[in-house]
């Protein structure tokens, strides 16, 4: 009975968090504010993690070289505002999501790139992330292409590499890979029956997910940045989603 009470408290705060942020972070945009709009995004998320209850560290550091690409793993929608926090990130969900309600809005007022994930599409979304990469913004990518389930990192697409494969503006693309790591519930590790209540995949219902979360209690949580790389470091694109991938599991494996 108390935890559904704490999880509706959470929900509607969740609620009234985000309705407060969204009309200022719109107008900051319409008004072409964007690091008032990045920095009240980067505010919202931080406000977020503390109402669900993720504690989260930050270990080592984002590289300043730009043009730059993060990838990470992808476990869960809270991945978002893990990784929203540390920087001003600009996220390339599928197509799909733009036509979801509320979230679809969200997104684009962040400037989310809709990508569609089409092996035939590829080249346009190559264009469409490159064009920001070229103005200097950071762009992360989810190169499993779907969420996973906390036991096993997927295989890494290496089509989401060949962004590395040409120069920007004459710059050869820098890429970092990060972990992002769930470590404990109510500080107790978590067990491999547990990682369903996190992990966000396969059919599972958004909602009743979210639920089930809020219900659960404190959640730590670490984003560890891992050396960047390029392209030419690695010889060709799939050895580079192949280093990156070990990088991430290996970071994983350790904690």
């Amino acid at each position: 009975m108390m935890d559904t009470l704490k999880a509706s408290l959470k929900l509607l705060s969740l609620i009234l968090w985000i309705g407060l942020w969204y009309l200022p972070v719109w107008l900051a945009k319409k008004w072409g504010k964007i690091r008032w709009r990045d920095g009240m995004v980067r505010f919202c998320y931080a406000g977020i993690l503390f109402i669900i209850g993720i504690r989260l560290r930050i270990t080592g550091c984002l590289e300043k070289i730009r043009p730059l690409l993060l990838v990470t793993n992808h476990l869960s929608y809270l991945d978002i505002c893990v990784l929203g926090v540390a920087a001003p990130v600009r996220f390339a969900p599928k197509s799909e999501i733009a036509a979801w309600p509320i979230v679809g809005r969200i997104c684009r007022v962040c400037d989310a790139i809709f990508i569609d994930r089409r092996p035939e599409k590829i080249k346009e979304m190559t264009g469409a992330v490159q064009a920001v990469l070229g103005r200097g913004e950071l762009v992360c990518l989810f190169p499993e292409g779907t969420t996973g389930n906390g036991l096993h990192l997927l295989p890494f697409k290496s089509g989401f590499f060949s962004l590395a494969e040409e120069k920007i503006d004459g710059r050869e693309l820098t890429v970092q890979p990060a972990a992002i790591i769930y470590t404990r519930i109510r500080r107790l590790p978590i067990d491999t029956t547990q990682w369903p209540l996190i992990a966000w995949y396969g059919d599972m219902e958004l909602f009743p997910h979210l639920w089930r979360l809020l219900k659960m209690g404190s959640i730590n949580a670490e984003l560890v940045f891992l050396p960047p790389v390029t392209a030419s470091q690695c010889g060709d694109r799939k050895q580079l989603a192949s280093y990156c991938h070990q990088a991430i599991a290996e970071a994983g494996r350790n904690k």
